[in-house]
């Protein structure tokens, strides 16, 4: 996910690029989550996603309806991913709607509210909203369970903690971006680091969710 960017712009990219590399390693384990053969793929998309809104980004070109077709379909794949990851029957068939009806949520405000010449801030804030209530959901189900499990081995456990720390703290600014890019640049400039600083925790913990390799757990009755 990305909007704005520092000067740093090679960071992002470095990072994702790590994290896909671990990604092609879960087609070597046995008996792999299918979620992460996709994710690792996704992955792939992703790290040219990067290298193009970074390039854009570094001559100047205006990457606005880029990155707002990328973000969406960001959003509705991270809503799959922790679908895939929730083991609740109703939560499940709820975020299917949500990956549905997300893109048209979407395509409505472009065409109707927001238009095409800004960021999507709105459907931005709503895609955070709704990747952050799954990702609670996740961690409350997990809690929920009558036995002991090994965080640190358990990948889906990575990438929803990656996803709400990095949602969380970036729901503030880009819900608000078309409003804030008017403080002064010294500011702006700050804030971009810090994003830099977030991306590369998003790809670590991805790396990391990669790298651990899981042990077979007890299935759990759905609600």
């Amino acid at each position: 996910m990305r909007y704005l960017h520092s000067h740093l712009y090679f960071i992002s990219p470095l990072f994702a690029g790590i994290a896909f590399l671990a990604g092609l390693t879960i087609f070597r384990a046995k008996r792999s989550p299918t979620y992460l053969k996709v994710f690792s793929i996704w992955l792939g998309v992703n790290l040219v996603t990067e290298i193009i809104s970074n390039y854009q980004s570094s001559h100047r070109i205006n990457n606005v309806i880029f990155v707002d077709l990328i973000t969406v379909f960001d959003f509705a794949f991270y809503l799959y991913l922790v679908r895939e990851i929730i083991r609740s029957r109703r939560v499940r068939m709820i975020l299917l709607f949500c990956v549905i009806i997300y893109p048209a949520i979407f395509v409505v405000n472009i065409l109707l509210i927001q238009g095409s010449v800004v960021f999507h801030s709105m459907t931005y804030a709503l895609g955070c909203l709704l990747l952050i209530c799954s990702c609670v959901f996740y961690l409350w189900e997990m809690f929920q369970q009558t036995y002991s499990v090994n965080l640190a081995r358990q990948p889906e456990f990575w990438i929803c903690c990656g996803l709400l720390f990095y949602e969380t703290c970036t729901f503030p600014f880009y819900g608000t971006t078309n409003l804030v890019r008017a403080l002064p640049m010294v500011i702006l400039r700050n804030l971009l680091l810090i994003f830099e600083l977030l991306n590369i925790l998003l790809y670590l913990s991805f790396t990391i969710a990669f790298l651990c390799r899981p042990r077979n757990r007890k299935s759990m009755s759905s609600y």
